[in-house]
């Protein structure tokens, strides 16, 4: 289990990061199903929760990412960077992490 801890809201906008994050080399891998499934266990995902978290605007995902602490915002950067790891990271997907990390404001240099 994780030791930060998120709400409802917060846990749908992490899976709305992560299901952008699957989809941005437009390849879905067993590799990445299982890397999120695993930060759903671990972040203790219902299927309510995870259903609403696909449903959620990336743009509003990001706001509500945005107003986290910076334990928190370089937790959902490591869970991001485990996606990408899964499968290899590409180009694109580190595109979409430095996208991430500007809009939610995690600068390069706090080393998370």
């Amino acid at each position: 289990m994780s030791t930060v801890t998120f709400n409802d809201i917060e846990k749908q906008a992490i899976v709305s990061l992560i299901i952008e994050m699957i989809n941005t080399d437009r390849v879905i891998t067993i590799e990445e199903m299982y890397a999120s499934n695993a930060i759903n266990a671990e972040l203790g995902i219902t299927e309510e929760i995870f259903r609403a978290g696909i449903a959620l605007d990336f743009d509003y995902a990001l706001e509500v990412v945005k107003k986290m602490d910076t334990q928190r915002k370089c937790f959902v950067a490591q869970q991001l960077v485990r996606i990408m790891d899964a499968d290899g990271a590409d180009e694109a997907e580190h595109n979409l992490l430095e996208l991430i990390g500007r809009r939610i404001g995690l600068d390069k240099e706090l080393g998370c």
